[in-house]
């Protein structure tokens, strides 16, 4: 017998991927509401607890491309509405400076148009 028979090549396990976990800062209100979601979704006789994460997972999975854009509309200052509006009247009428577009917009030479 030769050592090479003795020996067979060790199999190295892999070890089991773990799912990570992040920590994200939340404000009360919805940290209220996301235990009040749980407490009802557990309000059961039978199975595990509702997490978290399940609940929120669920969540993210319902939210459509017109909840992203009102999300971002909320962020926007009154500067970057005016930005948007200056754009948006250079793509329609041709090269125009801020300074001038706010002058027009003062005259009331241009309307802005909400974009609802």
């Amino acid at each position: 017998m030769t050592t090479e028979t003795q020996s067979e090549p060790k199999q190295i396990k892999k070890p089991a991927t773990r799912r990570q976990t992040f920590l994200k800062k939340i404000d009360a209100e919805t940290a209220r509401h996301l235990s009040q979601l749980k407490e009802r979704a557990n309000k059961k006789l039978f199975g595990r607890k509702v997490r978290d994460a399940e609940l929120i997972a669920l969540g993210l999975k319902l939210v459509e491309q017109r909840h992203l854009a009102e999300l971002q509309e909320r962020t926007y200052s009154e500067k970057d509405r005016l930005a948007i509006a200056h754009d948006d009247y250079q793509k329609a009428n041709g090269k125009i400076t801020l300074d001038q577009f706010i002058g027009r917009l003062i005259r009331g030479e241009v309307q802005i148009q909400k974009n609802d």
